[in-house]
């Protein structure tokens, strides 16, 4: 018996690329493969909200606990209408579903998945940097493409 191939979708905390999604889908409807949908919380998230908060001058240099919270409640509602949009859609298709939600890190957490699932291709969204980023900042998209043991297909966003 030939083993099912799994398929990663990586949604993200901005709303997930249409594109990508049917991509994902489509794929593994093809290759008659698992579409595993991964949404993750990733730890430095409630700290970037943070420091964006206290630059403008909104919040005070500490935070409060029951603001990362907040922060965090919002995010995982979030991931879960993304991944409930992507069961929909899988379910449409009549391709194998299943939902992740993760914490950690971006990189480090996905490289996990991939090992752990035996994901056969990973699909990201990279944002497109502004003008000046580009030139001294690499996506994590692309550090997760250059480590992957997986083929990763990026859409840019």
């Amino acid at each position: 018996m030939e083993k099912v191939k799994n398929i990663l979708l990586l949604l993200s905390t901005s709303r997930t690329s249409e594109k990508a999604l049917d991509f994902a889908v489509e794929t593994a409807k093809r290759e008659k493969a698992s579409l595993i949908a991964l949404y993750l919380l990733e730890t430095e998230l409630a700290n970037e909200v943070f420091d964006k908060f206290s630059d403008i001058g909104f919040i005070g240099d500490k935070p409060s606990m029951q603001l990362s919270e907040a922060i965090t409640k919002e995010y995982r509602q979030r991931g879960y209408e993304e991944l409930g949009r992507v069961q929909i859609k899988a379910m449409e298709e009549g391709v194998p579903f299943e939902p992740l939600m993760e914490q950690g890190d971006y990189v480090e957490k996905i490289l996990e998945v991939i090992r752990d699932r035996d994901i056969a291709m990973a699909v990201a969204v990279r944002r497109k940097p502004s003008t000046l980023l580009k030139y001294f900042s690499r996506s994590v998209a692309d550090e997760l493409a250059e480590k992957a043991p997986c083929k990763v297909h990026v859409f840019e966003e």
